[in-house]
């Protein structure tokens, strides 16, 4: 790898990767993905056309605990990009290959898994998420992710609002846009209310608004005389009096601000919801995630029930965690006394502190919301408090990460970081700015030379129609400017900034990676800036592995490493490009370990204990929306033979077993 790179791995993003490299040495396109896996797989899968003997990647020869066969095996591994077997001991791989080539590990006690031709990739890895906060209240939100008309979501809270006791509310935070509704339009406050009577509800459209029925303005005690809370508005009527609509305009801390005043669960419930959530997740083959923290989130106490689940040895999900300051203008204060209580790299590796952000400093960020102005701090307060801060991180020898979705609020945290790194250098840490949708080529040069990196999430295909009304066409192609960020050899990942500014939907994500569309059907994404599937892939995947310090023991499958893979329900390669938001797993695998399998791989699954209370939505809406059954079936058809895309068309599976 080009040193200049710093990454060290198969797993990265650079263009510039490998030797005098003018393409990315490990993205490789349809006709690459081709070319690499005949040449890879000669002499271990049945192809002989090619000559050559490749030998099989193994480990030793001790028996192994899982052998998978007869499967379509995408690995990511450059060397060997294909394969059909893949042998696992002690929750890593030990050998991938042929069913031939793995046939000798297998023992008395070995548990063979038929994959039944399907594909199977590397766990997912959500690269920026909001997964801690999210779980302690999953089971209790009715979820409008994926939704395809407003009729159905309001169905679902008007059929909530009757089963939901007191003091609880209806809760429909985040995770879905008007632009992915038939009706192309937001619900009512009228609508709102009608349906649900008595029971509090607040409903919360990304971090852009928020309704609240007459009943939730009763149970906060909201009157004319209610002050309009930090960073938003309240919308009032003639007399003053408030309607219940809640405008973010700039911060997102307006928001959060009126739902942290909704009652929780218990401490017992937040444990069981966070159980529920990650299998939710697991079930769309994530395997791993970044938790970015949140405004609410304050460290220890709102880490307790994914800290026990840890302790108890019940994850199911890795999690990299990261420190997001809680209280502006006291962020130092934050850093000064967590630095007493968890170091950098505690845990394990289903639970590690792995830095900060991704607000280090709420000054140095801006708006979670593409319809605002961004504000512009004045000058002078921002960076002092900005270096002291980013100082005293470097100095505990935390990495950082930082909100900056504009090139203005990137371009003054940049004047900051130049002069820290004059003190102490950056390159050691694997820091970097996140979102970043409209920082200009000058930008990113800037960047790349503190060695930074990038991790950018599809809030675009939530809230494209946002962005450009506000920036216009022109702005929309380049948000965010992904060709350039790789053609420059910048670490990137994606990730989805779930579960309000957008979906914890991983296949979103990827289908707006290789689109460009929003949820909506409009195509922003200049065609430059969208990826190949196996490079859009790899940013969910290897991307985020590489920004956790992790691209060692996970990203790819080759021996050594975890794993972490998942059978997929549809062939991501190959199926048609909207049905890539439709993919899920039926079977996910977590440190060799099956912790999630739907259908024939339903029996391979652990249960997971029933929420302990029926009025609780998960009951009903507990899952991304699925199409008709119908549809899903006839999609299954439509693509039950296999092809291997081309530049030039589709060939049939070869019937080596490989694909």
């Amino acid at each position: 790898m080009a040193a200049s790179n710093g990454c060290g791995d198969f797993g990265c993003t650079h263009l510039s990767c490998g030797p005098g490299a003018t393409r990315n040495a490990v993205d490789f396109g349809r006709r690459d993905f081709l070319k690499d896996t005949l040449a890879a797989t000669a002499g271990f899968t049945g192809i002989s056309v090619l000559g050559g003997c490749a030998m099989p990647l193994m480990q030793d020869s001790s028996p192994a605990d899982t052998i998978i066969t007869n499967g379509r095996i995408a690995t990511l591994n450059p060397r060997a990009p294909a394969a059909s077997a893949i042998a696992i001991r002690g929750g890593n791989i030990v050998a991938i290959g042929s069913a031939a080539d793995v046939e000798g590990l297998r023992g008395p006690n070995t548990q063979v898994i038929d994959a039944e031709g399907r594909t199977v990739i590397p766990g997912l890895n959500d690269g920026h998420t909001h997964f801690i906060r999210g779980g302690l209240t999953y089971t209790n939100e009715v979820r409008w992710d994926g939704v395809p008309s407003l009729a159905e979501g309001m169905r679902r809270v008007r059929e909530q609002a009757q089963r939901t006791p007191a003091p609880h509310w209806v809760q429909v935070i985040g995770g879905w846009t008007w632009a992915q509704f038939a009706e192309q339009r937001y619900p009512t406050l009228e609508e709102i209310n009608a349906a649900t009577g008595d029971t509090p509800c607040m409903i919360m459209h990304l971090y852009d608004r928020a309704w609240l029925n007459r009943a939730g303005i009763r149970a906060l005690g909201w009157n004319k005389d209610t002050p309009n809370m930090f960073g938003g508005t309240i919308e009032r009527d003639a007399s003053g009096n408030p309607t219940g609509l809640v405008m973010s305009t700039t911060s997102l801390a307006s928001l959060v601000s009126v739902w942290l005043r909704i009652p929780r669960l218990s401490p017992e419930d937040q444990i069981l919801s966070t159980r529920h959530f990650m299998r939710e997740h697991n079930r769309l083959g994530i395997t791993s995630v970044i938790d970015a923290g949140g405004g609410g989130q304050n460290y220890p106490d709102n880490y307790a029930a994914i800290a026990k689940l840890a302790a108890d040895g019940q994850m199911t999900l890795r999690i990299g965690y990261t420190l997001f300051a809680q209280a502006p203008g006291k962020e130092l204060e934050n850093y000064t006394a967590w630095s007493k209580l968890v170091k950098y790299g505690q845990g394990n590796d289903y639970y590690r502190m792995i830095g900060t952000g991704e607000y280090i400093l709420y000054a140095a960020g801006d708006v979670a919301n593409f319809a605002k102005d961004y504000p512009v701090p004045p000058p002078g307060v921002m960076e002092k408090n900005l270096t002291a801060v980013v100082k005293y991180i470097v100095e505990q020898g935390w990495p950082f990460r930082q909100h900056t979705s504009f090139d203005a609020s990137a371009s003054r945290v940049l004047d900051v970081l130049e002069q820290v790194n004059r003190e102490i250098p950056l390159r050691n840490l694997r820091w970097g700015l996140d979102h970043c949708e409209t920082l200009q080529p000058k930008t990113l040069e800037r960047l790349a030379a503190l060695g930074g990196s990038i991790d950018i999430q599809n809030r675009m295909s939530l809230d494209g129609e946002a962005f450009l009304k506000k920036y216009g066409t022109q702005a929309a192609a380049d948000a965010p400017p992904i060709a350039r960020i790789r053609e420059m050899g910048i670490p990137l990942a994606c990730g989805t900034d779930a579960n309000r500014a957008t979906s914890y939907n991983p296949w979103i994500g990827l289908h707006w990676l290789v689109t460009g569309k929003t949820l909506g059907g409009a195509k922003l994404q200049g065609d430059r800036n969208l990826l190949d599937r196996s490079e859009a892939l790899r940013l969910f995947t290897s991307g985020g592995a590489w920004i956790s310090g992790e691209e060692g023991k996970k990203g790819t499958l080759e021996p050594g490493k975890f794993a972490d893979l998942a059978i997929l329900s549809a062939d991501y390669f190959n199926v048609a490009v909207d049905g890539i938001k439709d993919i899920e797993s039926v079977m996910t695998m977590v440190g060799g370990k099956v912790v999630y399998g739907a259908g024939s791989f339903s029996r391979l699954a652990p249960p997971l204990p029933p929420v302990s209370q029926d009025w609780l939505p998960v009951r009903q809406y507990g899952e991304y929306y699925k199409r008709a059954e119908l549809q899903a079936q006839q999609m299954a058809r439509a693509f039950s033979q296999p092809q291997l895309i081309v530049d030039g068309g589709g060939w049939d599976a070869c019937g080596c077993g490989v694909f």
